[in-house]
């Protein structure tokens, strides 16, 4: 429910406004498009395009979907930073491979490595992009490219 006089969430039993401490009465509420969980409905529709935005160039399908959902812009943009990260740890790999051919087997643990931590990354994000969460990843996750 959100209250008329300043616009805030109030609980469904409460009786006074949190935010304004205005009493609340059954004409001075009106119907949210929040469930109980906190989550926005139109965000809860989309939830399968929102953790489709962490499979690489897919990152752009909510920004399309859903222009104007703030959900949607914050997966788009995890999605693209981890895209933007993969694309440019494997270039620092390749070269620093090029340069130090001679320890391949040491380049080749830290490729596999980088790749694992890709992947355990875009599992997070899915993960937090399935509940309803809006959680940064790891390390990158506090990068914003789409404001």
């Amino acid at each position: 429910m959100i209250c008329k006089q300043c616009g805030n969430q109030v609980a469904v039993n409460a009786k006074y406004c949190g935010s304004c401490g205005s009493a609340i009465s059954s004409e001075g509420l009106e119907r949210s498009s929040v469930d109980d969980a906190g989550i926005v409905k139109e965000d809860q529709d989309n939830k399968i395009i929102f953790v489709l935005s962490y499979l690489g160039i897919l990152c752009f399908l909510p920004l399309l979907v859903c222009p104007n959902s703030k959900t949607g812009r914050f997966h788009a943009n995890q999605g693209l930073v981890l895209l933007l990260a993969g694309i440019g740890g494997e270039i620092v790999l390749s070269i620093l491979s090029a340069i130090l051919w001679r320890l391949w087997w040491l380049m080749s643990l830290i490729n596999t490595a980088f790749g694992i931590a890709l992947v355990v990354f875009m599992i997070i994000g899915m993960v937090n992009a399935s509940k309803g969460e809006k959680k940064p990843l790891p390390i990158i996750g506090n990068m914003k490219i789409l404001k």
